[in-house]
C-alpha cells in the first residue's frame, strides 16, 4: 500500500511539472513573438491559397475610405504598415476596417511594406 501511495505522490509530482514546463515553454514562446496593432487597410486573396492583410498602425477609418491601392501603399510606407500572410480561409472574420493585433515571429521580407506571416491575430474590434 505504501509503494503504490509514493508511486502515486511520484506521478503527481511529475505530471505537474511537466505542465508547468509546457506553461512556461508557451508563456516564453508567447513573449517572444512581435506584434503590431492597427487597421486592416486592404485584404488580398493570392493564387497560391495564402491571403494577405494590410495592416496600418495608428490610423483610422476615415483615412483609409475611398483611398486606391496605391495610396493604401504609401500610408502604409509612411506609417511602417506591413502586410501578413495566411491561409486562406484562416482568418474568415477579419475584414477591412477591423482594429487588430497581429503577431509574428520577427522574420518578414524586405519589401515596403515588409511582408510577414501571421502567427496569431485578435481582434480589438470591427
Amino acid at each position: 500500500m505504501k509503494k503504490r501511495l509514493a508511486l502515486s505522490v511520484a506521478l503527481s509530482f511529475l505530471i505537474a511539472g511537466c505542465g508547468q514546463e509546457q506553461a512556461n515553454n508557451t508563456e516564453n514562446y508567447s513573449s517572444s513573438l512581435k506584434q503590431q496593432e492597427g487597421i486592416i487597410v486592404d485584404i488580398k486573396k493570392n493564387q497560391d491559397g495564402r491571403s494577405q492583410i494590410l495592416v496600418v498602425p495608428n490610423t483610422n477609418e476615415e483615412d483609409i475610405s475611398n483611398k486606391k491601392d496605391d495610396e493604401l501603399i504609401k500610408i502604409a510606407q509612411e506609417k511602417d504598415g506591413a502586410y501578413y500572410s495566411f491561409e486562406t480561409g484562416k482568418y474568415e472574420e477579419l475584414e477591412v476596417g477591423a482594429h487588430v493585433i497581429v503577431f509574428w515571429n520577427g522574420s518578414q521580407l524586405d519589401s515596403d511594406p515588409p511582408q510577414r506571416g501571421i502567427i496569431k491575430v485578435d481582434v480589438i474590434s470591427k
